[in-house]
């Protein structure tokens, strides 16, 4: 198994959307060749729908706006249930949605799922970022991150080979931040058709 099927891969809006989808049940997602089942993102909140038994959200990085849901039914599981672990869910849930609010900039962390074709995150977790750099400490990550690991093939799929996860591209990543960062301060037409929503 690859290792980063297990973890919460640090992703861009951009990456995210242009997951391969592999059909089955339920459906595989792969970004190179490598599965993914789980992302975490940052970025502004910029649309919010709460309705009894979910909040629905849009996070915008940036690079595109990422659709998440965080479910709220816990409740009517714990009813006929009755499991301690399911009324701390609960309550766990109702108290992220309350911190979801337009403006808001959050750390997102979830599983991938699709729904009526669209990808979006699952959330496991939401938390409010009080640090202005984290958005841009994300960026920094993703492109990291992608260039000395998401990007390339586990060691088990290289036998006899050993990966060097330690090159410098501080030139390249300088660059990509800087594109980065004029096409999130450019204006609102980055937030593309979604940006009507925001009510």
């Amino acid at each position: 198994m690859d290792p980063i099927q297990t973890v919460h891969v640090k992703l861009m809006a951009s990456d995210l959307l242009s997951l391969t989808v592999w059909p089955s049940n339920p459906p595989c997602f792969t970004r190179k060749g490598r599965p993914i089942s789980r992302a975490e993102t940052v970025g502004m909140v910029v649309s919010r729908e709460h309705k009894d038994k979910f909040l629905r959200f849009l996070v915008d990085d940036g690079s595109g706006c990422i659709p998440c849901i965080l479910w709220l039914n816990h409740h009517y599981l714990t009813f006929h249930d009755g499991s301690s672990n399911l009324e701390l869910m609960a309550e766990m849930a109702l108290k992220q949605s309350e911190i979801v609010q337009l403006g808001e900039l959050v750390r997102v962390r979830g599983r991938i799922t699709i729904y009526r074709g669209m990808l979006q995150i699952t959330v496991r977790d939401v938390v409010v970022e009080r640090d202005p750099n984290a958005e841009v400490l994300h960026w920094l990550d993703c492109i990291r991150l992608s260039k000395q690991c998401y990007d390339l093939l586990p060691a088990a799929a290289l036998p006899g080979s050993v990966l060097n996860p330690h090159q410098d591209g501080s030139d390249q990543e300088s660059r990509e931040l800087g594109l980065l960062f004029q096409a999130k301060r450019s204006s609102p037409q980055h937030l593309g058709p979604l940006w009507k929503y925001n009510i």
